[in-house]
């Protein structure tokens, strides 16, 4: 008996989409989709899913870590928040930093991220006069650079584009637009002001005198610094135990003083399920997650030591969480459980983030929303298989776990 050998099981979105249509009966085998016709089911897709993130526990349960900040009792949690991602490197410095130096030694780079990329966007070039630059490095696909997160990006050149302004157009991690000037370095490299997701299009107003290069930073790198906070600035070089980094150090930081990086930032958390304070010596202890009410009654907010309670705030783009009492020792750090979001459906070829018994029941709920589009009366049969397909997608789903039940408290 001949076997694939396979477990792995995928589609696209536009296969599901195939599917669905074929059940509403708009479409049959060896028909092509009508462009027009195949956006309008994606988007309703891609609502459908969104919609059951909550409702039918449609998400991904990840650890986050969350790198604190002495005195500070919010953090925003998401895309363009605070330092919060969904994994991360620790190490201590291996030599003393002095305030203004650009770079600092330290013990290792292990789970360090090795994102630096100064081509990136655009690799060795000299513009002949004012224009469009030619996108073509390594982050380019279909003339849209994406970084590896959200981050500033470098100009390098070998020769003196003082007089030179670069327009650069681009997104945020929340697809916000974002349009900054930068002036040209003479032979070395400049930053970006702005953090960045995507790069769009960049311009010159005049002619290059070097070869000039355009790429990303290092991943993000939090050094403790002896005044007992932590100095965010970004990689500046290849990765090894001595970090260029992009802004000097505003103070010093003795050895065996902590480390952070990380890659990218987390989506904004749908909830947190458990969390923790780790501690210097690798300890963690729970901490108790309190709603709203019970946060507010916590007096002064502004009481310093290790946290013992947090509350998210589940507003827009980035979740709010706070902390009490406030941070007074940056060794420590809150690892936590969430639910985070699938991704969004972007493209007719992109894969799912769900599992595969999960698929016949996305086909087939989504014909069900498919019908009214149509013009067509809903098939009882087709419904009443929809909801069983989504009843055992919901069942396969259980975890093999205690059950206990307590009254309810009022307040």
């Amino acid at each position: 008996m001949a076997t694939s050998g396979n477990y792995i099981y995928n589609v696209t979105a536009n296969d599901l989409i195939t599917e669905s249509l074929g059940l509403v009966g708009v479409y049959a085998p060896g028909e092509s989709l009508d462009p027009s016709e195949s956006a309008d089911t994606l988007r309703t897709l891609n609502m459908m899913l969104k919609a059951w993130q909550p409702k039918y526990g449609l998400w991904l349960n990840k650890e986050l870590f969350l790198f604190l900040q002495d005195a500070t009792p919010k953090y925003l949690i998401g895309p363009t928040g605070d330092h919060c991602s969904t994994s991360a490197a620790k190490t201590e410095l291996s030599a003393t930093g002095t305030a203004g130096a650009t770079s600092i030694s330290i013990d290792g780079t292990t789970d360090f991220g090795d994102t630096f990329d100064r081509n990136g966007i655009m690799t060795a070039s000299t513009p002949s006069g004012a224009g469009s630059l030619t996108l073509n490095g390594a982050l380019v696909t279909n003339g849209i650079a994406t970084l590896s997160g959200q981050r500033k990006i470098l100009i390098y050149s070998d020769g003196n584009e003082s007089g030179i302004i670069f327009g650069i157009t681009g997104q945020n991690a929340l697809g916000v637009g974002i349009t900054e000037n930068i002036n040209g370095p003479n032979v070395g490299t400049v930053y970006s002001t702005n953090t960045f997701k995507t790069i769009s299009s960049i311009t010159v107003n005049g002619a290059g005198a070097g070869n000039i290069e355009i790429g990303q930073v290092g991943d993000p790198i939090g050094i403790e610094l002896d005044a007992g906070t932590v100095q965010w600035t970004y990689i500046a070089g290849a990765l090894s135990t001595t970090l260029s980094i992009v802004t000097a150090l505003t103070g010093a930081a003795a050895v065996d003083n902590h480390i952070y990086s990380y890659t990218i930032k987390t989506p904004r958390p749908i909830e947190i399920i458990e969390a923790r304070l780790h501690k210097t010596d690798d300890s963690e202890i729970p901490l108790t997650i309190c709603g709203k009410n019970d946060y507010m009654l916590l007096s002064p907010k502004d009481s310093s030591g290790p946290p013992n309670q947090i509350y998210l705030d589940k507003i827009l783009n980035n979740a709010a969480l706070y902390t009490w009492p406030v941070c007074d020792d940056v060794q420590e750090y809150i690892k936590f459980s969430a639910r985070l979001p699938i991704q969004n459906l972007d493209n007719l070829t992109d894969d799912f983030e769900v599992g595969q018994e999960w698929f016949e029941a996305i086909a087939w709920n989504l014909a069900i929303r498919l019908y009214p589009k149509y013009g067509k009366q809903i098939d009882a049969l087709v419904k009443v298989q929809a909801e069983q397909f989504l009843q055992d997608a919901k069942d396969s789903d259980s975890e093999n776990t205690s059950v206990f039940i307590q009254i309810a408290r009022r307040r």
